[in-house]
């Protein structure tokens, strides 16, 4: 399995802790665990941190071909505080992952033979990263489109919603983002699946993931809401929980599972991150296991 990760870079900065993170990379990180092939386009600054996220990408498998350096723009950056373990998010704007050049990422080889693609969006708010966006869906063609809404103050409007769901495949929000959609596009407040069925309907969606943290996610797929039990634990940080869902679900889906089975799994791997500190941390291997085993 090829995956391409579209978005930002950036250091979460976690009760005066730095971690490396950004929804798109830990997506891409997490894949690579898993054993999948999996690149990342972004851009950081002509700086430390710009240069340390480069190597710990490599060091977590992530392909760095696409990662591009501004030489005036410093790497993203986030403050995190966590209220009962989850995360409220200060996101400083003005950054090198705002300005991804389209060109730079079209003069690279092997642009075209990806399986998945992956992007939210945050990385819309810049004109500069959102018209690369728009290039990159225009011009190359992918199996698989997941758009994570990842909603984040200042980082989303109506235009870009509409405009994301109308190029994804798979759809992952949270269950605190669907009446806020809900609202947005159809002037209403529905239940999951009134919602499901209409965006899926109208945008023309295979697959709609709504995740409930502890309470487990609900998975809408040829007509059906599947609805899929949480796993309980003790909650370290929330940080980077979902994408290590969204990778989970991603593998086992793209690899043969059904839907419920897949988020099944990715439910444990998403309980498993909310465990420990940080959005990426060290896999047992049997964590591993859950997901590669056929």
């Amino acid at each position: 399995m090829r995956s391409l990760a579209y978005g930002e870079i950036l250091w979460d900065i976690i009760e005066g802790e730095p971690f490396l993170g950004g929804a798109p990379f830990n997506f891409a990180s997490h894949l690579a665990r898993f054993g999948a092939t999996s690149y990342i386009i972004s851009r950081v600054g002509d700086d430390d941190l710009g240069k340390k996220a480069t190597t710990m990408a490599l060091q977590y498998g992530v392909g760095t071909r696409y990662i591009q350096q501004d030489a005036t723009l410093p790497t993203g950056t986030v403050e995190v505080i966590l209220q009962n373990g989850q995360p409220d998010y200060t996101i400083f704007e003005n950054v090198a992952y705002d300005n991804i050049q389209y060109q730079e990422f079209a003069e690279k080889p092997d642009t075209a033979s990806f399986d998945v693609f992956y992007f939210g969006s945050l990385i819309q708010r810049n004109s500069a990263s959102a018209l690369t966006l728009k290039g990159i869906l225009s011009n190359y063609c992918f199996q698989h489109v997941f758009y994570d809404v990842n909603l984040r103050k200042g980082g989303y409007s109506k235009s870009i919603i509409h405009e994301s769901l109308s190029k994804c495949t798979i759809l992952k929000l949270n269950i605190d983002e669907v009446p806020v959609v809900s609202e947005m596009l159809f002037d209403q407040t529905q239940d999951l699946k009134s919602f499901a069925e209409q965006i899926s309907k109208k945008y023309e969606i295979s697959v709609v993931i709504i995740t409930a943290a502890d309470k487990g996610c609900f998975v809408f797929h040829q007509g059906i809401l599947h609805e899929v039990a949480g796993i309980q634990i003790e909650l370290c940080d929330g940080v980077g929980a979902g994408d290590a869902f969204s990778a989970a679900f991603v593998y086992s889906y793209v690899n043969g599972k059904n839907v419920a089975e897949a988020a099944r799994i990715a439910n444990r791997i998403g309980a498993f991150v909310a465990s420990r500190q940080g959005p990426i941390p060290d896999y047992p291997d049997e964590i591993i296991h859950l997901v590669t085993a056929s």
